[in-house]
């Protein structure tokens, strides 16, 4: 009868093993189906327009400021780089999308020529990023 009575005590533990199992799933999940917000490392002063319409972000995010500063993944770079840089994300994502937000001061010339360097690296939707007008 001893036997019998040490085996119950034995038997009143908390088995935590399938607790763990099932919060490292969970931890698994949330990581894998949590989108990472890209910034581009400045803030313009976005222009307005009564057509802007509010559209997912793209994996590619762009600014130039109003000197003409081209600033990627919260660093400057140069025009050059540009390229490069999204042809990177497009060979991860190939349906990659990209937003050029400019400032409402940035030379035309130099938006210009970002999307054009963009648009050489074989992405399929770039936009031009506005606030809608109140």
């Amino acid at each position: 009868m001893a036997r019998k009575h040490a085996q119950t005590e034995d038997d009143s533990e908390i088995n935590i093993t399938p607790m763990l199992d099932i919060v490292f799933i969970m931890l698994i999940f949330f990581i894998v189906t949590t989108s990472f917000v890209k910034e581009t490392g400045i803030d313009p002063i976005r222009p307005e327009a009564d057509t802007a319409e509010h559209k997912s972000r793209g994996n590619i995010l762009v600014a130039v400021s109003e000197t003409g500063r081209i600033w990627m993944q919260k660093k400057e770079v140069e025009l050059s780089q540009v390229r490069a840089l999204a042809e990177g994300v497009v060979s991860e994502s190939p349906e990659s999308s990209a937003v050029i937000i400019a400032d409402r001061g940035a030379p035309t010339g130099v938006v210009i020529d970002v999307m054009d360097q963009v648009r050489l690296a074989k992405v399929n939707q770039v936009s031009i990023g506005a606030e809608q007008k109140n």
